[in-house]
C-alpha cells in the first residue's frame, strides 16, 4: 500500500490527464468477471485518485465504436475484459498507435496492446485434487461453457488434479456449445449438470460463467457438491459448493492501469498465476467443514505450483 501511495504522488499529472477508460460486455454487475474488474478499478481509483471512463457494450461492433470514440477523446489508456474483444481491440490498436490498451482473457499481438492471460490449469488442478479427494463415487464432472482457451486450461488442470489425487478420480467433461451466448445460459448448464449427476458423478466444477450458477444449484439440489469459477460463489450454496476457482480479474486490472500512471506500462503477453496473486481457491465459513481435510494436500500443491517445482505448462499450453 505504502508503495503505491508513492507512486500514486510521483505519478505525472501529464500521466492522469491521459485518461483511462474501461469497456464491460453487457453488464457492470455480472457477478464475475466484471464486477472483480470493478473491484480493481476502484482500488486503483483510491489509491491513485485519477478518474477513469466507463462504458457497457453488448456487442462486438459497440466495443469497436467505443473504443474508437474514447480514443478520438483523447484517452490513452483503455481497458477491456475478455477474447469476444480481440479483433475490436487489433483494429482499435492499429488506428491508434499511441493508445496503450489492456485486454484481459484475450490475445493480441501489437506493441501497443498488454494481453493479460491467467494461468488457469494452476487453479484448475488444486480443484481436481479436491474433487477426487471429496468424491465418493470416483466420479466428478467438469462443465466448460465454450473450447476455448482459457476453458481448456481449467479442464487440463483438473484432470491433471484429479489423476494425481490419491486415491484419483475419473473425470467426464462435456461443454455447453461453441458461441459466447452460452456463458449466460443457465438453464443449459443445469440440465447438463443433471446429466453428469445421474451418469454417477457427484463433484461438479463449472467453468461457464454465468451458466455454471445453473450447474452448482443442480449440484446442491442433488444433494451433491459443485466447484465455482471466476470469483468465490461459495455463498450461493453454503456448505454445497466445495470450493472455488478465482481469476483475480482485479489484479490484472489495477496491475495494469498502476503502470499506467507511474509511467511503467508495456505491452505483450502476461500470464498470471498462483505466484502471482493472479488466480486462487477460495476458503470460507461457507465451505470450511468440506474443505478442512482437503485442504493441507491443496496448499502443498498450491506451494509447488508457485514454486516452480511443478510445472503444468507441457500438459496445459
Amino acid at each position: 500500500m505504502l508503495a503505491a501511495a508513492l507512486l500514486a504522488a510521483a505519478a505525472p499529472a501529464v500521466v492522469a490527464a491521459e485518461g483511462f477508460a474501461v469497456i464491460y460486455n453487457n453488464t457492470r454487475n455480472d457477478g464475475g468477471f466484471n464486477e472483480s474488474a470493478v473491484a480493481g478499478l476502484a482500488r486503483f481509483k483510491s489509491e491513485f485518485a485519477i478518474d477513469v471512463r466507463e462504458n457497457i457494450t453488448r456487442t462486438e461492433q459497440e466495443s469497436a465504436r467505443s473504443l474508437n470514440n474514447f480514443a478520438r477523446q483523447g484517452i490513452r489508456n483503455i481497458l477491456l475484459i475478455g477474447y469476444v474483444n480481440e479483433t475490436a481491440v487489433a483494429q482499435a490498436a492499429k488506428a491508434f498507435p499511441d493508445v496503450r490498451f489492456t485486454l484481459i482473457d484475450g490475445v493480441v499481438d501489437l506493441p501497443n496492446v498488454r494481453s493479460v492471460l491467467f494461468r488457469e490449469e494452476e487453479v484448475g488442478y488444486l480443484m481436481g485434487i479436491a474433487a477426487a479427494l471429496a468424491s465418493r463415487t470416483g466420479t466428478v464432472g467438469f462443465i466448460g461453457g465454450m473450447p476455448i482457451p482459457p476453458i481448456q486450461r481449467f479442464a487440463c488442470g483438473y484432470r491433471l488434479g484429479a489423476a494425481a489425487a490419491q486415491p484419483p478420480a475419473r473425470v467426464v467433461a462435456a461443454y455447453l456449445g461453441d458461441t459466447p451466448d452460452v456463458f449466460r445460459d443457465r438453464a443449459l448448464a443445469e440440465r447438463e449438470a443433471e446429466r453428469m449427476l445421474r451418469d454417477g458423478a457427484d463433484v461438479l466444477f463449472a467453468a461457464a460463467g454465468f451458466a455454471g450458477t445453473g450447474a452448482l444449484g443442480a449440484a446442491a439440489a442433488a444433494g451433491r457438491l459443485g466447484i465455482g469459477v471466476d470469483v468465490n460463489q461459495n455463498g450461493l450454496h453454503p456448505g454445497r459448493v466445495l470450493t472455488s476457482a478465482i481469476k483475480r480479474v482485479d489484479v490484472a486490472v489495477y496491475g495494469s492501469f498502476r503502470d499506467a500512471a507511474a509511467g511503467a506500462w508495456s505491452g505483450g503477453i502476461r500470464r498470471l498465476g498462483l505466484a502471482d496473486d493472479g488466480v486462487d481457491w477460495a476458503r470460507d465459513a461457507n465451505n470450511e467443514a468440506l474443505i478442512r481435510d482437503i485442504a493441507p494436500r491443496m496448499s502443498d500443491a498450491a506451494r509447488a505450483l508457485a514454486a516452480g517445482r511443478l510445472d503444468l505448462t507441457p500438459a496445459c499450453p
